[in-house]
């Protein structure tokens, strides 16, 4: 009798073993608590917080440990323990005094599962993070930047050590340097036509990847240039052949005036805002090796930055201002390449009707508008003198003409420069063979 309630005792007892064994395995929390470490960088400066969040979708935080060493020390140590149901928990990190160089972000959590025997799941995240609270140095290399009003120039320098980001700044534009292969910095930049000489100031700018900045002037002179003032009158045979092909962007829009005024501003706007994201498909070494060739036996009716005003029934109505210039030669001339370059953009380009934009490196392009055909593609190799399409009307264009125009990183500059085989020696290609 006593063998049978011995043997029933020890049956009930694995019974509920298996029992608890199987709960232990069907409702176990197996799901590891998140942890996220914001921002996601390899280098700072101490100056912004880490923001670190752990989440558990489970049975709860049970404690969060947070280490920074560095050279095999610990200079700062968090720990928190959470009382049941808690599942998020979240905290700003600053670094305490730091070393230049590196260290080790280490964030553990463990949760309230009853995995692990009861010790629950681990989660960790280990971030090797470069500290560098020292701004990069600048060292220029040219020592001659003189500009016109309009125009352009190119810097070069060197910096002591590799940047998130360089060039240089002249008010509210940017234009970005390039890092050649001898370890220099090349900028071509503009001094755009609606800057002012004297108040207006070039610096460069160099952000390392910690976020430390340093600006730095540069010898200058620039020289002031004046624009010509230009009426336009706008008749209704001109609002009759040109606004119909601009309704699709404005079908709210039935009046051809109002159409015209849209598209000189907005549209003209939004233009603005292509030409300067195409700069972007640039590749960093200039490719030109000679003055830029002109549209063969044209003469030029409209300049570069003309300070337009428009006219309709008399009255003033607009002002803009034209950038580029408005070649003439004859109706639907063959357009020849200025230098060779890359083909990145074919098409409409709003104001400017069927376009083709070359890249020439470090931010050099050139536009070719109103055509009225076009014969390359996107991506295309050309070679200067090669024909891209024939002059025409399309988009505003009044009568059949090419507008031609230059561009460094998006801003439009003086074509007549770099038609100058001079200017180019004395500002370009001087410094590129031997900065001065």
């Amino acid at each position: 009798m006593a063998t049978k309630k011995k043997g029933f005792w020890i049956f009930l007892v694995l019974v509920l073993a298996v029992g608890m064994v199987g709960v232990y395995f069907t409702h176990r929390d197996v799901h590891k608590p998140v942890i996220s470490i914001a921002p996601e960088i390899t280098h700072t400066n101490g100056t912004t917080p880490f923001e670190i969040r752990v989440h558990d979708a489970g049975a709860g935080l049970k404690s969060v440990e947070i280490l920074v060493l560095q050279n095999q020390q610990v200079k700062k140590t968090t720990q928190e323990k959470f009382d049941v149901g808690v599942h998020d928990w979240q905290t700003m990190l600053e670094l305490p005094g730091m070393a230049q160089g590196t260290f080790q972000l280490q964030v553990r959590a463990v949760d309230r599962s009853t995995v692990d025997w009861g010790r629950g799941n681990l989660s960790g995240v280990d971030l090797e993070i470069n500290f560098d609270n020292i701004p990069p140095s600048i060292s220029i290399a040219t020592t001659v930047h003189n500009l016109n009003q309009g125009g352009a120039g190119l810097v070069i320098y060197s910096l002591s050590e590799e940047v998130e980001r360089t060039g240089v700044r002249l008010g509210d534009s940017f234009f970005p340097a390039v890092k050649q292969e001898d370890g220099k910095y090349h900028c071509l930049f503009a001094f755009p036509y609606n800057a002012a000489p004297g108040r207006d100031i070039p610096r460069i700018e160099a952000r390392d990847k910690a976020g430390n900045e340093q600006v730095s002037g540069f010898n200058h002179h620039v020289n002031p240039r004046p624009f010509r003032q230009a009426r336009l009158n706008i008749s209704d045979s001109f609002l009759q052949s040109q606004m119909p092909q601009f309704q699709r962007h404005f079908p709210e829009e039935s009046e051809l005036f109002r159409i015209f005024l849209r598209v000189n501003r907005e549209l003209r706007t939004q233009t603005g805002a292509m030409l300067q994201s195409l700069s972007a498909k640039t590749t960093p070494l200039l490719i030109l090796e000679r003055e830029l060739l002109r549209l063969p036996n044209s003469a030029q009716m409209a300049g570069f930055a003309d300070q337009r005003t428009y006219y309709y029934q008399d009255q003033e109505v607009d002002r803009q201002v034209h950038l580029g210039v408005d070649l003439a030669s004859i109706a639907q001339a063959q357009v020849p390449a200025a230098a060779d370059g890359r083909v990145v953009l074919t098409g409409d380009l709003g104001i400017y009707g069927q376009t083709v934009i070359l890249d020439h490196g470090l931010g050099l392009q050139t536009m070719y508008a109103h055509l009225s055909s076009m014969e390359v593609q996107n991506e295309q190799q050309v070679i200067r003198g090669q024909t891209m399409g024939r002059t025409g009307t399309t988009g505003l264009a009044v009568g059949d003409h090419l507008h031609f125009e230059v561009l460094v990183s998006g801003a439009s500059v003086n074509p007549r420069e770099w038609w100058d085989r001079g200017w180019l020696e004395n500002n370009i290609f001087s410094k590129l063979r031997s900065p001065r």
